[in-house]
């Protein structure tokens, strides 16, 4: 059953085999193959339930219900705004569907420089097939693809890119457009409809509203304590304290962490919170002379993977479509005043391109403030911004090879090109420091990283505690470095894998 904070009134006690902390991807899928296995599972999230009929197609409403900090979580220096998900389903309530394999390439630097040497392709393929099959994970055919994804396949190909419709999570998608506040229509197989469903029909409890503040180890028992939240105010109303004797911490690679060290955790080798990587990721936008109406129909369907790991480093980026919808028009686009106001006047005829940075020089940590809340720090290295300079550049000339008549980059200082013989030039010109450009991660990985040596990693390849028996992480913290693809069907797969390892003990 799921219990809701606002239907809570008096503290919580309650016992388990496994109290699950997180309803996301790590949380779901690890809640579903316990439960399946016999176990009593408790999971509490701390964000609130919504079911279909209650997402309001509303950029508004949805950073308000179901964002970390309202899409306001930042770096402390806010050079990287990063968006999340804060609902049961976690971040899978609020993507946009894209669903990819973790590419080769990963998996074998994984074994070769972490020493995971059971996390191959061939390791995984097996949990590969069931996430996508379980999900429904399928690629559009052309005639689904709306004009901003269309803007990326026709580019692409008159410039001689490799691209392709990417893999999505829906069974009987509707084209609304609305992905990133919730699927009203229940087409979005998102973890919540899924694995929690499941879940809950094997017999799981589902506590929304609820934060972890500490696990404490009593023994061979573990109590996870906390507050019952009221939502409106996120405020504490009362207490809980779920006593078992494992815990699985799946709050995501910002809060991870931090629980981790709240609770003197995971701490000793010195790499808690750090090896954040972001899948670094920022935009540019095409203005066309006839409306593209880019918030309409399904908002990420299509990808040019041509310049990922092209050089052999294991760096590069990725190129996908965005939606861009008013509010996150006003955040993102440049200028000010009256130059701001003219370039949102132009929205309808804009249709955006994000760049997504595969991180080999980057990298950032997460550490716990002076009020127990997750404090981010990042810094970006030369061959990640030279990547970032050649992303622009290149999802610029898609634009272009599509119709564009002009494009913009997110800098501070607008940067607007005319055409493609002006792109390299303008962007040796533009400033490229903290704040210079706008930067956004959806993708944050890597600060409770998987390792089997317990001095350089926070947990083992099966994601257990180094040093705490009996207390897991999993989820997009645990790792090793950044993907270069979106991470949902990793993170899934690789929890499944582990929540059936937790289950034979």
């Amino acid at each position: 059953m799921i219990v809701q904070g606002k239907d809570i009134s008096q503290s919580v006690r309650e016992s388990a085999d496994v109290c699950v902390i997180g309803s996301g991807c790590g949380g779901g899928a690890t809640a579903k193959v316990l439960s399946a296995a016999g176990k009593k599972v408790i999971v509490v999230e701390e964000g609130g339930y919504f079911g279909p009929q209650d997402f309001q197609q509303s950029e508004e409403w949805a950073f308000t219900n179901l964002y970390q900090q309202r899409a306001g979580l930042a770096t402390d220096d806010l050079g990287v705004t990063v968006l999340q998900g804060r609902c049961v389903g976690g971040s899978s309530t609020v993507n946009w569907t894209t669903s990819l394999r973790t590419p080769e390439f990963v998996l074998d630097f994984w074994k070769t420089e972490r020493g995971l040497r059971d996390l191959s392709a061939k390791d995984l393929e097996p949990y590969f097939a069931r996430v996508e099959g379980y999900l429904n994970i399928h690629q559009e055919t052309n005639d689904r693809h709306n004009r901003q994804n269309r803007i990326i396949l026709e580019g692409a190909g008159k410039l001689g890119y490799r691209s392709a419709s990417n893999g999505r999570n829906v069974d009987g998608c509707l084209q609304l457009g609305v992905c990133g506040f919730g699927c009203p229509a229940g087409a979005k197989k998102s973890v919540d409809v899924t694995y929690i469903a499941d879940a809950v029909a094997a017999g799981a409890t589902v506590l929304s509203d609820a934060r972890a503040e500490r696990i404490e180890i009593h023994g061979g028992l573990k109590r996870v304590t906390g507050n019952i939240l009221e939502r409106s105010t996120r405020k504490p109303k009362t207490t809980f304290a779920i006593e078992a004797p494992t815990v699985v911490v799946a709050g995501s690679a910002v809060q991870s962490p931090v629980l981790l060290e709240r609770s003197g955790l995971g701490g000793a080798s010195g790499h808690l919170g750090k090896h954040l990587t972001f899948h670094l990721t920022s935009a540019v936008i095409g203005i066309y002379d006839s409306p593209q109406h880019s918030w309409k129909g399904i908002p990420q369907s299509a990808m040019c993977d041509e310049f990922l790991n092209a050089n052999g480093d294991s760096g590069g980026f990725w190129i996908e479509a965005v939606p861009v919808g008013p509010v996150l028009a006003a955040l993102a686009f440049p200028g000010f005043g009256r130059e701001h106001r003219s370039i949102m006047q132009k929205l309808s005829y804009t249709a955006a391109s994000i760049v997504l940075v595969k991180e080999i020089d980057s990298e950032g940590s997460v550490r716990s403030n002076d009020n127990g809340r997750p404090e981010l720090t990042y810094e970006r290295g030369p061959r990640d911004r030279e990547y970032m300079k050649q992303g622009l550049a290149a999802a610029a000339r898609i634009h272009f090879a599509a119709g564009a008549r002009n494009v913009m980059t997110l800098h501070t200082r607008p940067t607007v090109f005319t055409s493609p013989d002006v792109i390299e030039n303008d962007l040796g010109k533009a400033e490229w420091d903290t704040n210079d450009l706008s930067l956004y991660s959806a993708h944050p990985l890597g600060t409770c990283r998987m390792g089997e040596d317990a001095r350089t990693s926070v947990v083992s390849s099966r994601g257990e505690v180094h040093g705490a028996p009996g207390i897991f992480v999993v989820d997009g913290s645990v790792m090793p470095s950044s993907l270069g693809v979106n991470p949902q069907v990793t993170i899934l797969a690789i929890s499944e894998r582990n929540a059936e390892r937790i289950a034979e003990r």
